[in-house]
């Protein structure tokens, strides 16, 4: 016979919990003190043993005296509970998977792009394109072949869309507006591709702000360029033209060039000037020392 015996520690607020052994009573093993109103759990494996008997409990949840029906929320744990909800949990270490680094591209091949209306040609642009992708952790660049690229696109008064496509690009939209009624900027690159892997890539950003250049001219930039679409892509321009607005007879008006190319246009004269003031010094310095020599020879004749 195995039965539990429960009642309240005068003066202590607790209940005393007996276990009672085989045919024999034990009333002086006090195994728990719990307070009142509270439930015991010990989920943890329990062994009592007696002389040859042996009992295990787990899992266990009493509670003695229970008031208005209702159990309580409280709950008093065993010590081995206790140690096991003290123990800080082991979380395995995860070592997150680097992305993967391109090898450096080749300078993509220059192309001409163009869009007619009915008054004629109304977008202008020539440049390499090369694109920047991180898809799954996987970095990719890939260089656009002018000659496998299909254009098109369209001319309004505030807007113009140059699109290009091919067998891997859905679509490439380079979309300029008009600011300030007087310049004109890249507002918004919009683009969907097949990867290798056969899976698509699309990405979109309408609150750009490159390629800025007075209406009536173009705008452009030898130099490679960078135009962030996110953090996911972003386009290399090489050798870049463009005039999305007021193209006349089909060619390119008076250009605007990037900082870029200023600052090498500026560079070019000022290193031509220190040249010459160098060799301007040497000349002056060869014709003192020469002069000197000839007045040293008038001397010791």
């Amino acid at each position: 016979m195995v039965c539990f015996r429960l009642a309240p520690v005068p003066g202590s607020g607790l209940l005393l919990l007996c276990l009672v052994l085989g045919i024999f009573t034990v009333s002086n093993h006090v195994a728990f003190r719990v307070p009142l109103n509270d439930i015991f759990r010990c989920n943890s494996l329990s062994t009592l043993g007696k002389n040859d008997v042996v009992q295990h409990y787990w899992d266990v949840h009493v509670q003695a005296f229970v008031q208005n029906g209702t159990v309580s929320t409280k709950e008093f744990l065993c010590d081995k509970d206790k140690t096991l909800t003290t123990v800080p949990p082991i979380v395995p270490t995860t070592v997150p998977s680097p992305t993967t680094t391109p090898s450096p591209k080749e300078k993509p091949e220059v192309g001409s792009y163009s869009v007619v209306n009915s008054n004629g040609t109304c977008l202008l642009a020539t440049m390499g394109l090369q694109l920047n992708i991180t898809h799954d952790k996987v970095a990719s660049v890939i260089n656009i072949n002018p000659n496998t690229t299909n254009f098109t696109g369209s001319c309004h008064p505030q807007t113009a869309l140059l699109r290009l496509s091919s067998s891997s690009i859905k679509y490439l939209d380079f979309v300029f507006a008009v600011k300030n009624e007087n310049r004109f900027y890249l507002k918004e690159v919009n683009v969907s591709m097949y990867l290798v892997n056969g899976s698509v890539f699309s990405m979109a950003n309408n609150n750009l702000s490159y390629w800025d250049a007075p209406l009536g001219s173009s705008y452009m930039c030898n130099k490679e360029q960078t135009v962030s679409v996110s953090g996911a892509f972003q386009i290399n321009t090489f050798d870049l033209r463009v005039q999305p607005f007021n193209v006349m007879e089909g060619k390119y008006s008076t250009a605007e060039e990037c900082s870029a190319d200023s600052d090498l246009n500026f560079l070019i004269p000022v290193a031509v000037g220190v040249a010459l003031g160098f060799l301007i010094i040497v000349v002056f310095i060869s014709y003192m020392i020469g002069r000197r020599k000839s007045r040293t020879g008038y001397q010791s004749v």
